[in-house]
């Protein structure tokens, strides 16, 4: 099992953005996020219609980009994809054709105006709708995966597939997956029956938070990689509150004003204990990223730091909790 990282949940959530508040858990999140993002450029629009269209399948960044930590190591990754197969993979959204910008043609084809535009729009996004929830979300997610994996050890596969999602069904060895009309389905994007034959190269599960009922499927990459299947996690109201409620409080939002955003959060993730490592990847944010935070909160006093072998542990000072517990 594998936990895809924030640009994924990026793409996902910009589906639920463009939907009906019709799920009542997501709505904290989702006023925040349509609020903000009636500010962003116009580029963002137009991205969202294109990778993420209401009602037509995804376009399929997730094998192409693969499982990364951070958001910016996701964006490296985008960037990084040769031409051909991003083409190939743009051609397959016919139903979204007539929402795709010419820039966004032009990001495909290797455009140096167009990618920049593209990582641009998506890095405000990010930091509006998905950097201020990252570290409870990756906490989720990671929690999701342990206890799937636990299931598997404890009664074998055949039960850890049967609990994953009702429209999943396991008959050794196939795995039946029902797809709805808008979830893709290699070579045809209308509900159909077709097999895949993984001939070895193997099935990797990816649980997800934005993604809902209808995004279950499963996504081929175009070389020998492993298949993915993405499927949605269970989430509940206590859960939604963990989600979405801290990240608007009063205190929280003051601390961001003081130390801006990301260092907020790298301040209360410091408060529980952790190394350089574990602070970018519950930022989602580079390791690099994550030292040059640690290093301003150390060079304001608010943070300590102790190297042990090559690895650099973080915690509070006194200046720094009391700032917490008066925000």
């Amino acid at each position: 099992m594998v936990v895809l990282g924030p640009l994924a949940e990026l793409q996902f959530s910009l589906r639920k953005l463009q939907q009906p508040g019709n799920e009542v858990l997501f709505n904290p999140w989702r006023a925040r996020a349509v609020s903000g993002a009636r500010l962003l450029p116009p580029d963002l629009r137009d991205a969202a219609r294109f990778l993420a269209p209401p009602s037509a399948p995804l376009v399929d960044l997730f094998t192409l980009v693969g499982a990364a930590d951070s958001y910016a190591e996701g964006v490296d990754r985008l960037c990084q994809v040769p031409a051909g197969p991003l083409d190939r993979e743009f051609a397959l959204a016919p139903t979204a054709a007539s929402a795709r910008s010419p820039w966004l043609t032009g990001f495909a084809h290797g455009d140096r105006t167009a990618r920049p535009r593209l990582t641009g729009a998506l890095a405000d996004y990010h930091a509006l709708a998905i950097a201020p929830y990252w570290s409870r979300i990756r906490r989720l997610l990671d929690n999701e995966r342990a206890a799937r994996t636990a299931v598997m050890v404890a009664q074998g596969l055949d039960a850890m597939l049967a609990g994953l999602a009702p429209t999943l069904r396991w008959s050794p060895p196939v795995l039946e997956v029902s797809t709805s009309p808008r979830t893709w389905t290699p070579g045809d994007r209308a509900p159909a029956v077709t097999e895949i034959h993984l001939r070895g190269r193997g099935l990797l599960l990816a649980p997800s938070l934005f993604a809902d009922a209808d995004d279950l499927g499963l996504y081929t990459p175009w070389n020998d990689d492993p298949a993915l299947l993405i499927y949605p996690v269970d989430l509940d109201a206590s859960t939604s509150l963990r989600l979405w409620h801290h990240a608007e409080e009063v205190g929280d939002v003051a601390l961001a004003r003081l130390l801006g955003t990301t260092r907020a959060a790298a301040l209360r993730v410091i408060a529980d204990g952790c190394t350089t490592t574990d602070l970018a990847r519950r930022l989602g944010i580079t390791p690099g990223g994550a030292s040059q935070h640690a290093t301003v909160l150390r060079e304001a006093g608010l943070v300590v730091s102790h190297r042990y072998r090559n690895t650099v542990r973080h915690a509070l000072t006194g200046l720094g909790v009391e700032l917490l517990n008066a925000t």
